[in-house]
């Protein structure tokens, strides 16, 4: 198995400039002292209500403060309104039930640190999820055999589940699953790895199974926004399973060991998702307790119409209510230019450098972020 390290320059990447809040702590768990970076959102998106949290973690040989400019998830959570917490692995990996690497207690771990972010901050108990990277999604998936009572759901980008351990997973329950996989991943293959990883299709299926699925899943090719990134992503969902508890997956065909939508190069990396954006929009659906049915999904209109999307020349913008404040960030986060409209109006796109772009809508009733494609 090869191993990636993250050494990107994180200094220059700017931060959205909404008040948002990026805080550091230290939890001691089993003798050893943990640290972990926690992203608090703007107060103007809480309302005094309790808004989810995410755990992001990290893959092999990678840091909290790492994943945390990789993923991009940052900006998600400042529109959507959620915590997002940056674990540190020990020795900078996750027990996953590997041979080498980490062999602490890290189910205990995230527990307590469920514990400790919930005394300090308004944490919804009933919407608490996690992520990874790599090692990070071996990680999430572990959460979800032995943590479920406390974690809603969980996503995998290039990650998988450990043959060795695999036998021992006895989740209990039905946990909805996003995996999000490159067929040209050379660090954890699509096919697998003997003792390390399985196929990506045996864990998918799994949990289909566990959370008696249809086993025939619904397809979809996603459009090949970026027709220069070398790959196609192909969706496919399992419906019709216990409670709504949906499986998914996102093969990603040419994709390499990368995170989906990330501005960083580091491999064969698709720019026809953004895989913060997916994961979130796959968790806000679920809840220890319910599931909005994905009937209800449709039936929330969105707060503004934009099209043609992808643009070139101009976007048009049709508010569903009025007045909306709209804000466009680019790719790295910075707001771009502000508007407040009170019916259909037209952007000037003439001065975008073509790219991937987040229109913000605030209205009335709520909050949403809309993806942009500039050609």
């Amino acid at each position: 198995m090869k191993y990636i390290h993250l050494s990107f320059a994180l200094l220059w990447l700017p931060l959205l400039s909404t008040g948002q809040d990026i805080v550091t702590g230290t939890l001691t768990h089993d003798g050893v002292e943990r640290s972990y970076r926690l992203f608090i959102p703007p107060a103007n998106t809480t309302g005094g209500a309790a808004l989810p949290l995410v755990f992001n973690l990290h893959g092999f040989g990678s840091n909290a403060n790492q994943q945390e400019f990789y993923s991009g998830m940052n900006m998600v959570a400042d529109t959507a309104g959620f915590f997002v917490c940056y674990p540190n692995g020990r020795s900078n990996a996750w027990n996953v039930g590997w041979e080498f690497g980490s062999t602490a207690d890290d189910v205990g771990f995230i527990s307590a640190l469920i514990d400790e972010l919930s005394a300090n901050y308004d944490i919804d108990p009933q919407r608490i999820y996690s992520c990874g990277m790599s090692n990070g999604g071996f990680m999430s998936y572990r959460l979800a055999c032995e943590l479920n009572h406390r974690i809603a759901a969980i996503a995998s980008v290039t990650g998988s589940m450990v043959p060795s351990y695999f036998g021992s997973c006895n989740p209990g329950r039905a946990v909805p699953v996003m995996e999000i996989h490159g067929t040209a991943d050379d660090v954890v293959p699509y096919e697998g790895e003997p003792g390390i990883s399985l196929h990506i299709d045996t864990v998918v299926q799994y949990w289909a199974t566990n959370n008696t699925c249809n086993p025939n899943p619904a397809s979809q090719a996603l459009p090949d926004v970026d027709t220069g990134d070398g790959s196609t992503v192909t969706r496919f969902d399992y419906n019709d399973c216990e409670n709504g508890h949906q499986v998914s997956l996102l093969r990603v065909t040419g994709g390499g060991h990368t995170w989906p939508g990330t501005i960083f190069n580091l491999g064969a990396t698709n720019q026809d998702i953004n895989a913060s954006v997916e994961i979130w929009r796959f968790f806000s659906r679920f809840t220890l307790s319910e599931i909005s049915s994905l009937d209800e999904v449709a039936a929330s209109e969105p707060l503004l119409r934009l099209y043609p999307n992808p643009a070139t020349g101009f976007l048009q913008l049709e508010p569903r209510y009025t007045p909306v404040l709209t804000t466009v960030y680019n790719a790295v986060g910075q707001a771009i230019q502000q508007e407040q409209i009170s019916g259909a109006t037209t952007l000037d796109l003439s001065t975008w450098h073509p790219g991937i772009y987040f229109v913000e809508a605030v209205a009335a009733d709520g909050r949403q972020v809309f993806r942009v494609v500039k050609r």
